[in-house]
């Protein structure tokens, strides 16, 4: 089994995407659980909150790995938790070292790292910002990738596109 992580920002499509292909390979994709977690505390987190949302997921892709076969999707991972802690200046100026250590090692955890373009309609919801931040997100978790050495795939266009890109890199790797 191997992990299959898509990154983006806010409403670029990484739900949608990760649960059309678990359909598709007929396995399994792990939601966000930091959007539940944010939606019950009302968007008012703390450091150890955002610490909670990295290790609750970790916890979750590591239970459906025993579902998963082939492949397992994930949307969002501890990078983007930790990314969006910064930005809201929740986490504080020195975020907390388990959510430093789970971010750093998304670089080992995922076989393919997926970036969901922002090319699609933004999607107006009660708890997300809006598409200015959506576009600066977007930009921040390509710098953070690129610093980090993370090697993505950045995927475009409708989810039927995507997941043939996608394909084609998880195809490739595959054979």
């Amino acid at each position: 089994m191997e992990r299959v992580v898509f990154v983006g920002a806010e409403s670029t499509g990484k739900s949608t995407l990760s649960e059309y292909l678990a359909r598709a390979y007929d396995t399994v994709a792990v939601p966000e659980i930091g959007r539940f977690i944010w939606e019950d505390k009302e968007g008012r987190l703390g450091p150890d909150d955002y610490v909670d949302i990295a290790v609750k997921h970790r916890a979750a892709e590591d239970a459906a790995m025993t579902h998963a076969r082939r492949w397992l999707f994930v949307d969002t991972n501890a990078l983007t938790t930790l990314l969006l802690g910064i930005e809201f200046r929740q986490v504080g100026e020195l975020p907390p070292a388990d959510l430093l250590r789970c971010a750093d090692e998304c670089r080992a955890r995922y076989a393919h790292t997926f970036v969901c373009a922002d090319d699609i309609p933004y999607e107006e919801q009660d708890v997300r910002e809006n598409e200015a931040w959506r576009g600066r997100i977007q930009q921040l978790v390509l710098k953070d990738l690129d610093a980090r050495r993370i090697p993505y795939t950045v995927v475009q266009g409708s989810v039927e596109e995507r997941a043939r890109q996608v394909r084609r890199v998880l195809d490739a790797a595959a054979a």
